[in-house]
Formats: C-alpha cells, sequence, structure tokens
C-alpha cells in the first residue's frame, strides 16, 4: 500500500529565495490606472478617423432583390456606402467572380452573416445608424443541409 506524504500547515518546503517569484515589483503606471489617468488604445482617437460597419445577412440562403442605401446615404456624417453593385464587373473569370461574391454578397446570400453592404462614417453610432436604414429586400430560399 502507498502512503504519502503528509505536510503540516504552514510548513516552509522551501528556503530558496527567488527574483521574481514572490516578490513584489515597483508598477511605475499603477497610480495612473487606478485614477483613471492613464492612457490606452480604445481612447485614442485620431481626426478625420472613419468608423466601419457591415450589414449583415439575416438569411442562411436568400436571393437578394434589391437594396436601397438612399437614406442611410443620406444620413449627415456618412462618407461611403457600399454593395456589390460598387465592384467593377469587367468580365472577370469565375475565381474573381467568386471572390468578389465572397466580399459582398451579389444575387444571393450564401449563408446568415454574409456581408451585404457595408458604411463608412464619421463615427461608429453614426456607422450602426446607417446600416440599419440600409433597406434589403430578401426572396428566402430553402438551406442547403447536405452536399448531395
Amino acid at each position: 500500500m502507498a502512503t504519502t506524504k503528509q505536510y503540516e500547515p504552514n510548513m516552509v518546503l522551501s528556503t530558496e529565495e527567488f527574483d521574481v517569484v514572490g516578490s513584489r515589483p515597483i508598477r511605475h503606471d499603477g497610480a495612473d490606472k487606478v485614477t483613471g489617468r492613464a492612457l490606452y488604445g480604445a481612447d485614442f482617437d485620431a481626426a478625420g478617423l472613419l468608423h466601419g460597419k457591415i450589414l449583415r445577412s439575416p438569411h442562411a440562403h436568400a436571393r437578394i432583390k434589391s437594396i436601397d442605401t438612399s437614406k442611410a446615404e443620406a444620413l449627415p456624417g456618412v462618407r461611403a456606402v457600399v454593395t456589390y453593385q460598387d465592384f467593377p464587373k469587367d468580365g472577370a473569370s469565375e475565381d474573381v467572380q467568386w471572390q468578389r461574391d465572397n466580399i459582398l454578397a451579389g444575387g444571393k446570400a450564401l449563408y446568415r452573416g454574409h456581408a451585404i453592404a457595408a458604411v463608412a462614417a464619421a463615427n461608429p453610432h453614426l456607422a450602426e445608424e446607417a446600416v440599419g436604414l440600409i433597406d434589403v429586400d430578401y426572396e428566402v430560399l430553402p438551406s442547403t443541409v447536405t452536399v448531395l
């Protein structure tokens, strides 16, 4: 029968001193962090920086009948609204066509969350509001659940 060694509470297992383990390093930025003076990456706001938001399909498989971006484009502070129609269609190969369809959905949304349109605006709140103003008319199609 194997026996296990019993340790008493507060028993010192090692007398070796370490430089880092068990030490209390000086935190030069500690006061700034606890008082709120420290600046983080999210606190930085570059002048003229645009914020983007993507409108995604709520359907797993749907034909896109129409996209109306006029309300989003009219919103003050919105710099651009992009859909599949804004991509050049210069007789591209199937590979380029597939890549274009995967960036923004063309004639069909192929999966739930497929990007439909993109908005660039002066701040993230405007971008989100503009995405909500884009009107997409879908014809929901049956989902493909097998590869056969």
